[in-house]
């Protein structure tokens, strides 16, 4: 139970996280910095994985 909290919180820190990204990567985009736009791409990227480990983990000790 401690370990599905934990990962509850992780995931808010996670969205949390890939709102802002989502958000600077918008304004890179807009300004036309296509090098800055394509580290925050990489940067949502790396996130999206977390998020999905995140799940698979919670998925397993539900079933635990």
């Amino acid at each position: 139970m401690n370990r599905l909290a934990e990962n509850t919180t992780m995931q808010k820190d996670i969205s949390a996280l890939e709102r802002h990204v989502l958000a600077s990567r918008d304004i890179a985009t807009q300004i036309g910095d296509p090098f800055l736009s394509y580290l925050l791409s990489m940067a949502l990227f790396t996130i999206y994985e977390k998020k999905a480990h995140y799940e698979n983990e919670a998925l397993k000790s539900s079933f635990s």
